[in-house]
């Protein structure tokens, strides 16, 4: 039997922002959650949300159910709920902003008749970049602010534009890094400098890009604009240093990539979050890329396929195990080694491998002898590390069983 489509209709034809919005509200509600519950002692806390390029767009029904507008709004109000049933008064703010006259009255329009009870909301009409000082203005300097940066361009979130943001203490950002259109300027010669500008590099950085292969070239764009992005974080150091991550979204119907969405946080929790929610996120883009998939070879066939969306497609360039394998057995070297959330926020930002990578290779390692877990009271069939806080010890063989 045909299983049910995933993909909502309002989505048909912008499946890439469907799977955007499953980040942003798996995100957000967990990192809401997270940051309300550090207001138990007191008993209250002040949370802002920030859409810099709000619209809306794609979706021109009432309820606007398909733009971050309302999955904010309705993600903020239910994490309000939770944790008033915790004791913590939760004070929820959003700001939305937008250029366009005639997007900004409907999203003036909606605020207006569908805010949520007990979320505070407003809109700005303007230029991002014109009114940063506006948004610092409404933002305040104590409430935790997550700025959500999704942009129709690509000039209007380069660091040097993000810098009066990302100088703001208490604040996480998840930003549209357009890769398509920014992989495809940095091959223009007159643009490279303006490129290197958009990165916070130089501009030899940005010619050492051509000639390079795909994977390779995509690879040194994303990581040049995230360490832009880090280096202009000023006031955070040692543990709560700056740290990104990213998750790259496919185009829905071509093998490239469409853009990736950039996360930083000062926060080793936040990544390691943050890179957990983006694991079921690649399940959700090979269903998404396998129906559209599926979709267009029936057209073509007149035919029914009778696997749907069981027809995973396999990722091309699925990470070697024997490189995660080969990871472990450097990192330990022998000793006995602590392994818990701040180590691996370090791992998960410098390789980009998910949860489930390190975790499969530890199942392997441990199966053949070569690690033990030394806090492990059993054998274990998918979690071989607990490093939720502290973590757990992982040990080389043959000093396990001295150390045991």
């Amino acid at each position: 039997m045909r299983q049910t489509p995933t993909i909502p209709d309002g989505y048909d034809g912008r499946e890439q922002a469907w799977i955007k919005h499953q980040l942003l509200a798996s995100y957000l509600e967990r990192l809401l959650m997270i940051v309300g519950m550090g207001g138990r002692r007191s008993g209250e806390i002040e949370i802002c949300y920030v859409d810099c390029f709000a619209g809306p767009w794609g979706d021109g029904t009432e309820d606007m159910e398909g733009t971050s507008i309302a999955i904010s709004l309705k993600t903020m109000a239910n994490c309000r709920k939770v944790l008033r049933g915790f004791r913590v008064q939760a004070t929820m703010r959003a700001l939305y902003i937008e250029r366009d006259p005639q997007a900004f009255g409907r999203l003036q329009s909606y605020l207006a008749r569908a805010c949520p009870a007990g979320v505070q909301a407003d809109c700005l009409q303007g230029d991002f970049v014109e009114l940063r000082e506006a948004i610092l203005s409404w933002c305040g300097r104590r409430a935790f602010t997550f700025f959500f940066v999704d942009p129709k361009g690509w000039k209007s979130v380069g660091v040097e534009c993000l810098q009066p943001l990302l100088t703001r203490p208490g604040s996480e950002f998840l930003v549209n890094f357009m890769y398509d259109f920014i992989n495809r300027t940095a091959a223009m010669g007159q643009w490279q400098e303006d490129i290197a500008q958009f990165l916070g590099c130089d501009v030899e950085t940005v010619r050492s890009l051509d000639g390079l292969p795909p994977g390779e070239r995509e690879e040194k764009l994303v990581h040049a604009y995230r360490e832009g992005m880090k280096q202009r974080v000023t006031g955070s150091g040692g543990n709560h240093r700056a740290r990104t991550a990213h998750v790259r979204v496919m185009d829905p119907t071509k093998d490239r990539p469409k853009y990736h969405l950039v996360y930083l946080t000062t926060h080793p929790k936040g990544i390691v979050e943050f890179m957990e929610i983006s694991e079921g996120l690649q399940i959700v883009q090979r269903r998404v890329r396998a129906t559209k998939r599926n979709a267009r070879r029936e057209a073509e066939s007149g035919m029914e396929d009778l696997f749907g969306e069981a027809s995973f497609e396999q990722p091309g360039d699925a990470l070697d195990p024997r490189v995660v394998d080969a990871f472990w057995l450097s990192y330990l070297q022998e000793k006995v080694i602590q392994v818990g959330e701040d180590q691996m926020a370090d791992f998960m930002e410098s390789t980009g491998w998910l949860p489930s990578d390190y975790q499969a290779s530890l199942g392997r390692l441990i199966a053949d002898g070569h690690v033990m877990n030394l806090d492990a009271q059993k054998a274990r069939r998918t979690r071989h590390l607990h490093y939720e806080k502290d973590g757990e010890r992982l040990v080389l063989l043959p000093l396990a069983s001295a150390k045991r």
